[in-house]
């Protein structure tokens, strides 16, 4: 397995975990009966869970772009050295960003959330250059 692909499925891991933490914070909040219950009425919800919500729609939101990138990368037979460097700052920003983002820190955020974006964007050059 690529390295582009292990830092993929490091990707879905930290998804995973903000997906968890998300509902954890929603049954802690609303309790056990609203988590196992059919949730017809929207969940109460404090400010951790606002941060959480947000932070997993905003991480699914850079691992489609992420995602389908290192897909076609991997398809195309294009991994390289700056392929691998550009999944890596994605990978390591984005677990440094759930964290972030769910304790509220703010400039911070957008810093690591960049240097996400600037990995993604590096996967996309190396595709792009091979492309024309």
């Amino acid at each position: 397995m690529s390295q582009e692909l292990l830092y993929l499925y490091g990707s879905l891991l930290i998804l995973l975990v903000l997906i968890v933490a998300q509902a954890a914070n929603t049954v802690i909040t609303n309790g056990i009966s609203y988590g196992v219950g059919p949730r017809d009425e929207p969940a109460e919800t404090n400010a951790f869970g606002g941060r959480a919500k947000r932070a997993v729609a905003n991480h699914m939101e850079g691992l489609a772009l992420f995602g389908f990138a290192i897909l076609i990368l991997e398809v195309s037979g294009l991994n390289s050295g700056l392929s691998t460097m550009g999944a890596a700052l994605y990978f390591w920003a984005r677990l440094a960003y759930g964290p972030i983002y769910l304790l509220g820190v703010p400039w911070i955020r957008t810093i690591v959330w960049t240097v996400g974006l600037i990995g993604t964007l590096i996967v996309y050059y190396v595709i792009g250059v091979a492309a024309f």
